[in-house]
């Protein structure tokens, strides 16, 4: 019963965690229209980016911003295991195309024109494991995917989600 409560005491933060990560995308994505000031953009719709998709955060992150009306295009990135979340998030039946990116070298294909980059990835904090250690461990993870971002969409928004949050 114990173990039953924790997995869903478990579950309700990383759906809480997604569910405010989802509103920063949307944010973002409102002010990057009020920057372009084109009704263009704002017909088209926005191409929005997650990295780190099939982690524990960005799957239902993911799910989240699928679902808005304002995004056109989900690009979902990450090491492994992507183009499964992709096509599971490919049945919804809503206005954005999502496509899967797997692998370090797709990286700059994933954000290519991207609006908004949305960064949940990183590693979460393992037993003996620093702040510190954790902070440098997921500092270069997020700084990898920054240079990718600058390279591919060097005017999107980037909203990052990566522990410890708070550093």
């Amino acid at each position: 019963r114990r173990r039953v409560h924790g997995d869903l005491i478990r579950t309700l933060q990383v759906q809480m965690i997604a569910r405010v990560a989802a509103a920063s995308a949307v944010r973002a994505a409102t002010v990057a229209a009020a920057r372009a000031a084109s009704t263009s953009t704002s017909t088209k719709g926005f191409k929005v980016a997650v990295a780190g998709a099939a982690g524990g955060i960005g799957q239902p992150m993911s799910l989240l911003l699928k679902q808005l009306p304002q995004v056109s295009e989900l690009r979902l990135y990450d090491i492994v295991n992507t183009p499964g979340v992709a096509a599971d998030l490919s049945h919804i039946p809503t206005r954005a195309k999502v496509s899967g990116f797997a692998g370090k070298d797709k990286a700059v294909e994933a954000f290519a024109g991207c609006d908004v980059v949305v960064i949940p990835a990183g590693v979460p904090r393992k037993p003996g494991m620093t702040r510190d250690d954790l902070f440098n461990t997921n500092a270069s993870i997020v700084a990898t995917l920054a240079d990718a971002v600058a390279k591919a969409c060097p005017n999107a928004f980037i909203a990052i989600i990566s522990n410890p949050v708070n550093s």
